[in-house]
């Protein structure tokens, strides 16, 4: 992002603040590369923020994952009308975030796109006053575990009705 830190709008920079949503994406590549043997498709990335960061998506999400993903979307059909939008105008914040990632060495990416994480373990806070946070990368490691079950990137999108 070229804006400076310090000309950024207080509430932006701390709701899409780099390493919060980079942590945020570090747990769903983790959780992904550890139930599949194919590592984290770098076009995936840009849905977790939309699908994680809206609070009213993120409640819904079911408590497992045997709820399918692509039944569960058309089930809450009305949570997905913008997403294409949401998703859109969360680029920059989730290119940000895999630059800090990257810059600190906790993801790496390869030659064919994939994602991989370091091995350190995501952490949650135990104080009440991060309940929210923590939730958040509860449903990052599901969607993570998620997304490995239904890895075609192209079908995602297109079920999404995003294009490029």
């Amino acid at each position: 992002m070229k804006t400076a830190w310090t000309d950024r709008n207080k509430i932006v920079a701390n709701l899409f603040n780099p390493a919060f949503c980079g942590e945020i994406l570090r747990a769903v590549i983790k959780e992904y590369n550890k139930h599949t043997s194919v590592d984290f498709p770098f076009a995936f990335s840009f849905i977790v923020l939309p699908i994680l960061l809206h609070k009213e998506t993120r409640q819904k999400m079911p408590r497992s994952t045997r709820t399918y993903f692509f039944v569960w979307v058309e089930e809450n059909d009305s949570l997905f009308f913008d997403f294409a939008q949401r998703t859109k105008s969360m680029v920059k914040f989730t290119k940000e975030a895999i630059s800090f990632l990257l810059v600190y060495k906790k993801i790496v990416i390869a030659d064919t796109g994939r994602m991989t994480s370091t091995s350190e373990k995501i952490k949650q806070v135990s104080d009440e006053d991060y309940e929210e946070y923590n939730d958040i990368l509860k449903k990052a490691e599901m969607l993570g575990k998620w997304l490995s079950q239904t890895s075609d990137v192209k079908s995602i999108y297109s079920f999404f009705r995003i294009t490029p």
